[in-house]
């Protein structure tokens, strides 16, 4: 690591423009962006099939394969690697923190949700946090016109989400998704727009030592 190491995570409500905004201040700042990527990369890692981890992401409330865990903070210790377990719900979020973790040791990136904040800070790997939120109304219109939703009521949808969404991120971590003080900035994007958000946290980024592109 470096003196220009600079780990950016965003967590976000659901329509919100979370993964938009990421990937343009990642070409902004010229740093990696992980997203559903982490996914493939877990998989890899885990020699356990992608599929387990799309139907666990961000989903605690997924009955079908999760049962809510009591008590549980994001997990510092090592996933089990075979046995009975090792595609239970607790073993794959250890598995992805394992990734997360090593992705912020590594590398300058920007990281989207999986509870990205909270494990980084209980690894005292130090990163720059972001929350993103929006009206309902401005969100719903946005799942909508990019067709999140497929067939389903838009806003049934989005409220569905959002609470798979709250349900994973208190399961894991038993703090409440987008409370304020997780996050060292939390921004309104309906109201200030993607544009003024990107510039906002690139200025923040950038007072803190990063400017990676031009190196």
């Amino acid at each position: 690591m470096n003196d220009k190491h600079f780990v950016l995570t965003i967590e976000r409500q659901y329509g919100s423009g979370g993964r938009l905004t990421g990937k343009r201040l990642a070409e902004e700042l010229g740093i990696h962006f992980y997203d559903e990527e982490i996914l493939k990369m877990t998989s890899e890692t885990s020699a356990i099939g992608e599929q387990y981890f799309r139907l666990a992401d961000e989903r605690a409330g997924n009955n079908l394969l999760y049962r809510i865990v009591t008590g549980m903070k994001p997990e510092l210790t090592e996933p089990d690697k075979d046995g009975p377990n090792i595609t239970s719900p607790e073993n794959l979020f250890r598995f992805q923190s394992s990734v997360i973790r090593k992705l912020a040791q590594e590398e300058s990136c920007i990281i989207i949700g999986r509870c990205s904040n909270l494990i980084l800070r209980n690894a005292g790997i130090p990163s720059l946090d972001i929350f993103l939120h929006a009206d309902v109304n401005l969100r719903t219109e946005h799942i909508q016109k990019l067709g999140l939703n497929g067939k389903e009521n838009p806003r049934k949808y989005l409220t569905k989400m959002d609470n798979l969404r709250e349900t994973y991120f208190k399961t894991y971590t038993k703090h409440e998704l987008g409370t304020y003080h997780d996050y060292d900035l939390c921004l309104d994007t309906g109201t200030l727009g993607y544009d003024n958000c990107i510039e906002i946290i690139t200025s923040l980024a950038k007072q803190q030592g990063l400017n990676l592109k031009h190196q």
